[in-house]
């Protein structure tokens, strides 16, 4: 986890520059319900997605919550244990941050997100963390 830890922060505050502020005319997004100390929903964020939560990271507030309980498969863990193996592999000396990685016909073919390598294109290490760390490449992971 140590290891992980240094490029988390660093997406997280990379991310948090491409995440538009929230509108300002309305600040407070909950309400704190006296019995239960948990926010309530307010549908005037109109999210796409199926569920969220935002809390306060030193205190653990819940701000905003939608379907917060509801069970979903976890998005991306593949290209996080991915990363957590690269950096060990980083750490333990075994690969390099400026070594190249060789594009396969197989990893070239993957969909999803993706940032469209090239079979046969050449990028070093560090690249292909910033695009499975970015652009969530599956292409990258698997090259």
């Amino acid at each position: 986890m140590k290891t992980i830890l240094p490029l988390l922060i660093s997406v997280t505050m990379f991310t948090q520059s491409l995440i538009p502020a929230l509108p300002a005319r309305s600040p407070v997004y909950f309400e704190e319900n006296e019995t239960t100390n948990e926010a309530q929903t307010n549908d005037s964020l109109n999210l796409s997605a199926p569920s969220a939560i935002l809390m306060e990271a030193s205190t653990g507030t819940i701000i905003y919550e939608k379907d917060a309980n509801t069970r979903l498969h976890p998005a991306s863990i593949t290209k996080i244990m991915t990363m957590i193996l690269i950096f060990d592999a980083l750490a333990s000396g075994n690969i390099h941050l400026n070594d190249t990685v060789t594009v396969s016909d197989y990893a070239a073919s993957m969909g999803g997100s993706q940032v469209f390598l090239e079979p046969g294109e050449t990028q070093t290490v560090d690249t292909m963390l910033k695009c499975i760390s970015i652009a969530s490449a599956n292409d990258a992971c698997v090259a």
